[in-house]
């Protein structure tokens, strides 16, 4: 029985130091998009337009990401002077078609468009886009986050180690010798 529980024992030791699941990869975006991995699979991430000619744009970011999750962000843009070349309104942003919410201070010189918990697919191509008006060398910036959807189903390793648990306690069961035994009622 020592034996066997022996060799239990170094299986598990051998199974729980296998590698876990693929390490994230860095996304794959525009070139005015920067994104750094964090921990547990997360990213975060810059954005910005300088430059912008007056009238109408719209500026694209396209990203990857290895595993779903929901991301966020925000994108601003101000100016010391309203009207000044350097002016511009944000019409809409939206990521992956779904619309953030812009809020403009009460002068103008600041807008700000935010969103939370829009679901960013795996290996699907995502598309940031930025639309408004310039007065002429507009410039914005934002910022994004990305965190993975947790998963319920175990790594391999985990299940063979579960697995092999409970032949573990079934052949320890079956060996030992048990007796039950009943009080009587006095």
């Amino acid at each position: 029985m020592r034996s066997v529980v022996a060799i239990a024992a170094a299986a598990a030791a051998v199974i729980g130091a296998a590698a876990p699941a693929a390490a994230a990869t860095y996304p794959v975006g525009s070139p005015n998009f920067q994104a750094t991995a964090g921990p547990n699979g997360t990213f975060s991430g810059a954005f910005f337009a300088t430059g912008i000619a007056a009238g109408v744009f719209s500026d694209t970011f396209t990203f990857t990401l290895p595993t779903n999750g929901l991301g966020s962000g925000t994108v601003t843009t101000s100016v010391t002077d309203l009207g000044s070349a350097n002016d511009l309104d944000f019409t809409s942003v939206t990521i992956n078609d779904i619309a953030a919410q812009i809020t403009k201070t009460a002068g103008g010189a600041f807008e700000v468009a935010f969103t939370n918990n829009v679901p960013i697919v795996a290996g699907q191509l995502n598309r940031l886009v930025v639309n408004g008006v310039s007065r002429g060398n507009g410039a914005y910036g934002g910022q994004a986050t990305f965190t993975p959807v947790s998963s319920a189903v175990p790594e391999p390793a985990t299940w063979a180690m579960m697995i092999m648990g409970f032949g573990v306690v079934g052949y320890a069961m079956r060996r030992r010798r048990t007796t039950v035994r009943f009080s009587q009622a006095v």
